[in-house]
């Protein structure tokens, strides 16, 4: 009688594939954010003395920095699931501690409520913890 090896990894870690989705994330957005600084350098005043080519220059730095912005509140939100993750408490919502439907977590891996109180959290209904 052979025995097949049971792979222990989806079942003693039922967030793996979930894991491995946030660090891709947060590594597709620190690529974004480095071009995007790369970028924003590279729209430096060249030396030109044209007044209307430096505003232009300064402008779509702005924009470049701008749009990380909002590459970095994701970052945040991702690199916060993770350490939910570290500390166990992944797949709980934050405010009532109920579990977070695992469709939920498949459709939006940094998701910190359930349904219910993150449709509080949008009304403003929710008191934040942060």
């Amino acid at each position: 009688m052979s025995s097949t090896p049971v792979s222990t990894e989806s079942t003693s870690d039922p967030f793996a594939a979930l894991r491995e989705r946030l660090l891709q994330q947060r590594q597709e957005i620190l690529d974004m954010y480095k071009q995007d600084l790369r970028a924003g350098q590279e729209s430096a005043d060249d030396g030109t003395e044209d007044i209307v080519d430096r505003a232009n220059n300064s402008y779509n730095r702005e924009l470049m920095f701008s749009l990380s912005d909002s590459e970095r509140q994701m970052l945040f939100q991702v690199e916060d699931a993770l350490r939910r993750m570290e500390q166990g408490v992944y797949g709980r919502c934050a405010n009532c501690g109920r579990p977070i439907s695992m469709q939920r977590l498949e459709a939006v891996p940094w998701a910190r409520y359930c349904i219910d109180c993150q449709e509080l959290s949008e009304k403003g209904l929710l008191a934040e913890d942060q």
